[in-house]
């Protein structure tokens, strides 16, 4: 067995070289880095892929700590990017880590893109509007992608299913985000994580700091976003070991 990297001596044993030298030469966008992000990334460096590019303009806060896999006391107040590139640098040394603690927004969908040069997208955010200019851009560009859906205000790990996003009932975010991409004139047939579960009402909407529309808070349990973040690392994996999109 190759043993240059005891990091993959177990993975290997699963996927053979072939299989690893595959990951290694990929490179994977993963677009937001809280709960849902944060596990994915930190699944996807520990299979083995190569180039990840960790992409969130925003910071650790106290909030973040039920849930977020990257979220621990010493790096409140620090970039979610940044945090998230030196964690997986302490996994594994022959991982290429590009922290982006930038906001991407609507219009710059394309050229980050097209900079960048991801062969997978990783879709873990929460703007409705950039989710589904990302997975449009994605698919105009012919890389692949893979998007989470709603993971807040639901609590039960059984009713997590892995489909088409076309074929998704019961979800507002899906149903949002197909009519917006159908706005756009984008396909509607992305492959989505998302829960049957139907979910608990939200908390009153709150006025944000900014002075924007009031948003509700949505109630959160320590493992349900983690799973949603692991699973779509593992859709991703499982496509690229299997040569899909």
């Amino acid at each position: 067995m190759h043993k240059n990297n005891a990091v993959d001596e177990r993975t290997e044993l699963l996927i053979h070289q072939e299989g690893l030298q595959r990951l290694r030469g990929t490179t994977v966008l993963v677009a937001g880095l809280g709960g849902v992000g944060g596990a994915c990334a930190e699944s996807l460096a520990r299979a083995g892929v190569g180039r990840l590019l960790l992409l969130d303009h925003d910071h650790f806060v106290a909030s973040n700590l039920n849930r977020q896999l990257l979220a621990t006391r010493p790096v409140l107040g620090r970039s979610k990017a940044e945090v998230a590139a030196e964690r997986l640098a302490s996994i594994r040394s022959d991982v290429e880590l590009v922290a982006c603690p930038t906001f991407l927004d609507v219009s710059g969908v394309e050229g980050f893109l097209a900079e960048h040069q991801p062969d997978f997208v990783a879709d873990c955010i929460d703007s409705i509007a950039v989710k589904a200019r990302l997975l449009a851009v994605a698919r105009e560009q012919g890389r692949g992608s893979f998007t989470a859906l709603g993971a807040g205000n639901r609590i039960d790990p059984r009713l997590m299913r892995v489909a088409k996003l076309d074929d998704v009932h019961g979800c507002g975010l899906a149903r949002v985000l197909r009519r917006r991409l159908r706005k756009a004139g984008a396909p509607t047939d992305f492959p989505v994580v998302y829960s049957k579960e139907m979910p608990r009402k939200p908390a009153p909407h709150e006025p944000t700091a900014d002075g924007s529309q009031p948003r509700a808070v949505n109630g959160t349990i320590s493992y349900l976003p983690n799973l949603f973040g692991h699973m779509v690392a593992g859709e991703i994996i499982r496509r690229l070991l299997e040569g899909e999109r």
